[in-house]
């Protein structure tokens, strides 16, 4: 009897044993496709977030480049008179805006109301003024400058402080 009471206790501890293994090998399995999936995830999103940041862009070009073409008449015209010399101090400065045409300094564009605000909030805790153009899609937007060389100075300091800032118009 106390042969067979052996091979029983033999045969409990291996299944144990057995099932310990299993259990830790499948964690270790799990826990490595756990990983995969969150890079996997976390690429999408940095592509996704790069995708509606050069949209954001590419639609704050679009309305000045349709302003522009709008502003330009169909029929012919003389050629434009030549500039002048780079040493006049008219041709060193930007030409100011017409009134009316203002460049703003866009920190951001968004589909939700809310995610806009949070942006206006971050504005101001960095000592900014922020404003929201209504949507879809909400733009957050700061500054309002004549001249393109001081939203651009504003810009350049936004982005200093970690914000992705684009000059529109």
């Amino acid at each position: 009897m106390s042969t067979k009471k052996k091979k029983k206790k033999k045969t409990g501890s291996g299944q144990g044993a057995n099932f310990i293994i299993t259990l830790v090998t499948l964690s270790v399995i799990f826990v490595f496709f756990g990983y995969l999936i969150g890079t996997y995830a976390v690429g999408v999103l940095q592509e996704q977030h790069q995708t509606s940041m050069q949209m954001a862009r590419n639609e704050a070009r679009t309305p000045v480049i349709a302003r522009e073409q709008s502003a330009s008449p169909v029929t012919s015209t003389p050629p434009p008179s030549p500039s002048p010399e780079p040493d006049s101090p008219e041709a060193a400065s930007p030409p100011a805006a017409p009134a009316g045409d203002l460049y703003r300094v866009q920190v951001g564009v968004f589909s939700e109301r809310a995610n806009a605000d949070r942006m206006v909030a971050m504005l101001k805790e960095a000592g900014y003024e922020g404003v929201i153009i209504p949507g879809p899609p909400h733009r957050v937007q700061t500054g309002a400058f004549s001249s393109q060389e001081n939203a651009v100075r504003l810009r350049d300091e936004l982005i200093q402080k970690g914000f992705e800032a684009i000059v529109v118009r």
